[in-house]
């Protein structure tokens, strides 16, 4: 039977027909997406194969230009992480470039590198410390002073505290060297303020203000360290040794006493031994001719008319060896005509102000005299060690 459709009478062979074309379209449509479908999955897998694979190079080359920067070979760092950067660029590996850069000697091309990577970022601590120190090796100081003190105040990755000491140091580090002992001085100060418990740091702190010509400084973080129930025979060694340079020769003996009795000391080499024993040698020489105040009165007077005897000495042979005696000498000279002879200890006794004139004369001939005549030797070299600062000699 005919079905009007549209104005038509179908027969059934036209609606079979029809329904086979709509079949047919829908399975080709179906067809064409499942097409698509697969298509994408494909190209989203090779690309993500693709980008796992650049990264893959990218990880390796990254590492072995680590390695090969780490192992003092920068020239094979760079080459190794420009590959690394073509696969994978990374701000992390652009700094280690420029770092390889500037270890292989290439100066210029490293600092356009890191100034290029600190307009991005001027508060990064990294990029300031190689700035700091590529503008210390060309001589640039005003740049390497703003980039120091930029890495000081910049932001770091890991454990910035540590990082920043590291960089105060070696600020100082770069101020001893180039004699400016005051600014780096003060850096010392502030990481000895700032610095953990920790023997190895105090150590490294004490020396550099030694080197900063600050032994009082040095001194009292040697002591902190020798305070300690197994002190590192270096503290004790450094504490003798600025104590020493200070005159402060109870402290010195004290310290080089216990540095050469601890159990590391046959470990030293054997110059450091030598130079420890030599210093402990002259502070016991120097305490034993110091007329302390703590003495009693009688042994206290044999010591000065002792000192008088060596200064009394070491005047006559300097007047006699200089053709024409300075002024200042020959004033000396008549210093030592006013002093009464054949003094007794009991007299000085008597005449505490006598003995302590005594003992100033012996310090002020020590000093002229070896202004006149040259470096003393023998007790008159500690007589003048003593001269330079009496006050100190039996500080604790």
């Amino acid at each position: 039977m005919a079905t009007v459709h549209a104005g038509a009478i179908l027969t059934p062979e036209e609606r079979l027909a029809r329904r086979r074309l709509i079949l047919r379209d829908a399975f080709s449509l179906i067809s064409l997406f499942l097409i698509t479908a697969i298509l994408f999955i494909l190209t989203l897998l090779l690309f993500r194969s693709f980008t796992n694979h650049r990264e893959e190079l990218g990880a390796r080359w990254k590492t072995r230009g680590e390695i090969a920067l780490h192992a003092g070979h920068p020239e094979i760092a760079i080459d190794d992480l420009r590959s690394a950067l073509a696969y994978v660029p990374s701000r992390d590996t652009e700094i280690e470039l420029a770092s390889a850069l500037a270890d292989a000697g290439k100066t210029q091309e490293a600092t356009v590198y890191f100034t290029t990577l600190w307009e991005s970022a001027p508060g990064d601590g990294t990029i300031n410390l190689q700035l700091a120190r590529l503008a210390a090796k060309d001589g640039n100081e005003s740049q390497a002073l703003f980039h120091y003190q930029s890495a000081l105040d910049g932001t770091w990755q890991g454990n910035g505290y540590d990082r920043r000491r590291e960089v105060r140091l070696e600020l100082a580090r770069y101020l001893i060297a180039r004699r400016e002992y005051i600014p780096a001085h003060t850096q010392l100060v502030i990481a000895a303020g700032n610095a953990p418990d920790d023997p190895a740091i105090k150590l490294e702190i004490a020396g550099l203000l030694e080197q900063a010509a600050a032994p009082r400084d040095a001194l009292g973080l040697y002591r902190s360290l020798t305070a300690r129930a197994d002190p590192p025979i270096a503290a004790l060694e450094g504490a003798g040794r600025t104590a020493f340079a200070l005159g402060m020769f109870r402290i010195a003996a004290e310290s080089l006493r216990r540095a050469l009795a601890a159990p590391l000391a046959t470990q030293q080499p054997d110059n450091e031994k030598a130079t420890v024993h030599e210093m402990l040698d002259a502070s016991q020489r120097i305490l034993a001719l110091y007329p302390a105040f703590d003495l009693p009165p009688r042994s206290r007077g044999e010591r000065v008319l002792s000192l008088k005897r060596i200064a009394r000495e070491r005047l006559t042979e300097c007047a006699g060896s200089s053709p024409a005696a300075p002024p200042r000498l020959a004033s000396l000279v008549s210093r030592w005509d006013q002093l009464q002879s054949g003094l007794t200890p009991p007299e000085l006794e008597q005449q505490p102000e006598l003995e302590q004139s005594i003992t100033q004369l012996v310090w002020d001939t020590e000093t002229l005299t070896a202004q006149v005549c040259g470096a003393p030797a023998g007790d008159d070299a500690l007589l003048m060690r003593i001269a330079q600062n009496p006050a100190a000699v039996e500080q604790e």
